[in-house]
């Protein structure tokens, strides 16, 4: 057994010791008896009272004492720890885009798991730990994997077995795809106090490509300017610009598979979507490969999936599927006499317009330098230790509503016996 707040012991005890020490101190009434000259005095009943060192009332002092140690117990928290050598095990199962055949971790997530494991499957999140019934939710989707988010879903699972066992492992059961590591991948992984369990499974086939764009637009354009900066514009490529009105031929080359069209109106009149109430400014956005700024109109409320976001959230660039590509609408209009379009952030915000089909997926596998980093190979041999992931300041204790309780029914029980001990004097 532990304690969260061992202080609040010491504390009780110390109030202990002054209700025992209030209860020495006592005014006794001793036997009243006349003194032989009494009969010169006037007639009048005789009392006296005296101080004496004698402990009294000690049911009275055994009643406070239990409540006083009740509530520091309570206070204090106790946490009861299970049998010495128990391991509880965390397998982390990935349902990311990233994984070739999503049976593949299931079945090794079966033959891996055992009665109170808990499993927690994750993509760009991670689901709350449970049972073998998580593998249910374990089936592959188009989300990017996030190991940042499946290692912070691990730490806190690792909390709260913290209490039950002596050493919890912690299995992963990923391809480990280069996308599903970002800046804050390494510090998590910091975070978890032993080694990591990888089992491999077959990564899915990636669809990076260089993008290759075609437009109608001559290079007076400020996009078109930009874009041939990158040296990326052909007669014939798998991107289309469209910088005017969408036609029929547009939509459908947006329907062969891999190609995507590049709605970007110049100006309103060849947007043909929805206007905002009011038409403001906004001073920045930011897509997932770069963020620009400065001072950008707003005069359409775009809808399908986001891919580019205003500073307040609003999407700025969406995308819609088409048959075998996509089209995406972009409601973001330049001024023609600035240079933003021809400085590195439009090139590095833009990329993300031109990747193919619901985003580049990185998913070739992590250099083998960093998976032996992140997996513990060459940093800790040791499972990760109950007590150096027990968060005391976020734990409870079970105890603590009883002990609560306990303290309140002897507060309740000691005002009883001071009526009765008043009634009988």
């Amino acid at each position: 057994m532990s304690w969260l707040l061992p202080s609040a012991l010491a504390i009780a005890a110390g109030a202990s010791l002054v209700a025992l020490a209030l209860h020495f101190i006592a005014r006794s009434r001793p036997f009243a008896e006349s003194l032989p000259t009494a009969r010169f005095i006037p007639q009048r009943p005789v009392r006296a009272r005296a101080r004496s060192i004698a402990l009294s009332d000690i049911l009275l002092l055994l009643i406070r004492i239990v409540a006083i140690l009740a509530f520091g117990a309570a206070v204090a928290a106790p946490v009861f720890g299970a049998a010495r050598g128990r391991v509880r095990r965390i397998i982390l199962v990935d349902r990311s885009r990233d994984v070739g055949d999503d049976r593949e971790t299931r079945d090794s997530a079966r033959a891996l798991g055992r009665v109170g494991d808990v499993i927690i499957a994750f993509d760009s999140a991670a689901t709350r730990g449970g049972d073998a019934s998580v593998l249910d939710s374990a089936t592959k989707n188009d989300a990017a994997g996030s190991l940042s988010a499946a290692f912070a879903a691990a730490l806190r699972a690792g909390s709260r077995l913290s209490s039950s066992s002596d050493s919890i492992e912690l299995v992963l059961i990923s391809p480990l795809a280069a996308e599903e590591f970002d800046a804050a991948t390494r510090s998590i992984r910091d975070d978890w106090p032993g080694r990591i369990r990888f089992v491999s499974v077959r990564g899915a086939p990636g669809n990076e490509r260089t993008p290759t764009v075609e437009s109608a637009t001559g290079q007076n354009d400020g996009v078109i300017a930009g874009l041939s900066l990158i040296g990326i514009m052909r007669p014939a490529g798998n991107v289309r610009i469209v910088r005017g009105q969408m036609t029929v031929a547009d939509s459908a080359w947006a329907r062969d598979s891999s190609h995507v069209v590049v709605h970007w109106p110049a100006n309103d009149s060849s947007a043909g979507w929805q206007p905002r109430p009011t038409i403001d400014a906004i001073g920045g956005l930011a897509s997932s490969t770069g963020t620009l700024i400065g001072r950008f109109p707003r005069a359409w409320t775009l809808s399908g999936a986001p891919i580019a976001r205003w500073s307040d959230g609003e999407p700025a660039a969406t995308e819609h599927s088409a048959g075998g590509g996509c089209i995406r609408d972009v409601g973001i209009v330049f001024d023609p006499a600035s240079d933003i379009t021809l400085r590195a952030p439009f090139r590095g915000f833009v990329a993300r317009l031109l990747e193919p089909c619901g985003g580049a997926r990185r998913t070739a596998r992590a250099d083998s330098a960093l998976v032996a980093t992140i997996v513990g190979t060459t940093r800790v041999t040791h499972l990760a230790t109950a007590a150096a992931l027990r968060d005391r300041p976020s734990e409870t204790s079970p105890w603590t509503p009883w002990l609560l309780a306990l303290g309140a029914a002897m507060l309740l029980v000691e005002m009883a016996v001071r009526k009765l001990d008043r009634a009988a004097a």
